[in-house]
């Protein structure tokens, strides 16, 4: 007589084994998750300092920067940049390895009446601000980035001293040298916490270390900017 069907042995059996494999997928979906998670924070992370690095280096590019090209590329001798001397197209306060900077210059992106720019980067607890407003404005800080642990800015001046603030008459005298690099550092922290993640740390241009706490991602650029029009003032 033939046997229909499977014994309870069978079944534990078929049972036991689709439970493992059952587990080995879950695992591994989990795993694919986790890791999808957090090349997706990793990418944020990288996209968000690499901006933040790209406008900073911008701005302090364009420090002092005093032509004014109207919508046929000629220059227009009537926009200038009286406002802006040796105290005024850079002052830079240094905060640690949160540094704040003010610098004024000329943008030919701008209307005649606005071509005059004031943009000032600070910190609002690790949210860093910047505010871009006509030479005559009142601040208007505006939030560019959260999660940033660190811009820390040393400025070369022409004499070879190295500066953490600026105007700073003692070591990079007005009339007589000038601010013509500067090394900024960035580090930013990942937005959630991501798991399995050890404690870090980072390196700054002015030779301080940033902790970076257990748990979350984080990401440093550092470079050089030049600062060329400053030698013009």
């Amino acid at each position: 007589m033939k046997r229909k069907g499977f014994t309870l042995i069978e079944l534990l059996a078929a049972m036991a084994i689709f439970a493992v494999v059952l587990g080995i997928v879950g695992n591994y979906l989990a795993e694919q998750n986790t890791l999808t998670r957090t090349n997706q924070a990793r990418s944020e992370l990288q996209d968000r300092i690499r901006i933040v690095m790209q406008v900073v280096t911008q701005d302090l590019q364009m420090a002092g920067a005093s032509r004014y090209s109207d919508v046929s590329g000629n220059i227009n001798t009537s926009v200038s940049l009286a406002s802006c001397t040796y105290t005024q197209c850079l002052i830079a306060a240094d905060g640690g390895v949160q540094d704040s900077f003010q610098v004024q210059y000329l943008t030919s992106l701008q209307d005649a009446s606005n071509a005059c720019r004031r943009v000032i980067f600070d910190f609002s607890g690790n949210t860093l601000r910047r505010s871009d407003v006509a030479c005559s404005s009142p601040a208007n800080p505006q939030p560019l980035a959260d999660g940033l642990l660190a811009l820390d800015i040393v400025y070369l001046c022409s004499n070879g001293n190295r500066l953490n603030g600026y105007p700073d008459e003692t070591r990079c005298p007005t009339g007589a040298a000038y601010p013509r690099s500067a090394l900024v550092s960035v580090v930013g922290q990942s937005r959630a916490p991501v798991a399995g993640v050890p404690s870090s740390s980072y390196p700054t241009s002015s030779g301080q270390t940033v902790a970076c706490p257990a748990g979350f991602l984080c990401y440093a650029m550092s470079q050089e900017v030049r600062m060329p029009s400053l030698k013009d003032q």
